[in-house]
């Protein structure tokens, strides 16, 4: 993050866990899995594990924390893909009877690259399931929705159940074409924004990602767009709650609230 000092830090790779009427549990992205680790262990995809060090403990496992609240792997019915980075897409095989929900633009811009230029996208083949196509939908297909003023700079959005529950929003910059949601939660809104800023008080300071680490960006000029954006929307009273999920802030928040 520019401004900060340059040192090593642990962040949380959060992942959410939403309950629909009628689709019943839905996962937007998964966060890390061991499965990153079997996917690592070969060169050159080792050197994605040596640059960011997971810390995994078995009881901060997905399917761990979701068996501690009753739910089977059987019941997550979709999971909603924020892009396909594999701090986002590594516990995809632990759920075989989930369809996926996803964009085709970030999926092909992965997809067509070459082994190593995959890895220096931070998409690792493995973690996908073999069965993936035949169970993902891609958003493109899905109807496209004026966003309330709530939301207001971002003005365009995609139902993604076809119910006006959960609305999917176009983060461009940090991957190709990166899939935030909008969700009205009782009576506060949700904006799930990946990895499209790093946390609240990056919003909250403007401070942009450095240089170096916007290397690693699809576009560094759209990404700048979107933190913008975010930020207007953020500082604006009365906004949806914005939930980065790399922000400790956040994680933090959620920690006490369940104590």
């Amino acid at each position: 993050m520019s401004g900060g000092a340059f040192r090593n830090v642990r962040f949380p790779s959060l992942c959410a866990l939403i309950r629909h009427p009628r689709h019943g549990y839905i996962l937007y992205d998964t966060g890390y899995a061991p499965h990153f680790h079997s996917a690592t262990q070969s060169f050159p995809e080792l050197l994605y594990r040596k640059v960011t060090p997971v810390h995994l403990p078995p009881e901060e496992h997905l399917i761990t924390q979701l068996q501690s609240r009753g739910i089977r792997p059987a019941d997550i019915s979709i999971i909603i893909i924020s892009h396909f980075h594999a701090d986002h897409i590594a516990g995809l095989r632990d759920f075989p009877h989930a369809r996926f929900i996803a964009s085709a633009a970030e999926y092909q811009f992965v997809k067509r690259r070459s082994r190593i230029g995959r890895l220096r996208r931070a998409f690792l083949d493995e973690l996908l399931p073999d069965d993936f196509e035949k169970r993902v939908t891609f958003v493109e297909q899905m109807s496209p929705v004026r966003l309330s003023k709530a939301l207001q700079p971002f003005s365009k959005g995609l139902d993604l159940l076809g119910d006006g529950s959960i609305t999917g929003v176009d983060l461009p910059g940090h991957t190709e074409s990166q899939l935030g949601l909008f969700i009205e939660d009782g009576n506060r809104e949700r904006f799930l924004v990946a990895d499209a800023c790093w946390g609240i008080p990056a919003l909250e300071k403007n401070r942009r990602p450095t240089f170096l680490a916007s290397r690693v960006f699809s576009n560094f000029r759209l990404y700048n767009e979107t933190f913008a954006a975010l930020r207007e929307l953020h500082l604006r009273s009365g906004s949806p709650q914005v939930i980065p999920s790399h922000c400790d802030v956040t994680y933090q928040a959620s920690m006490k609230s369940k104590q």
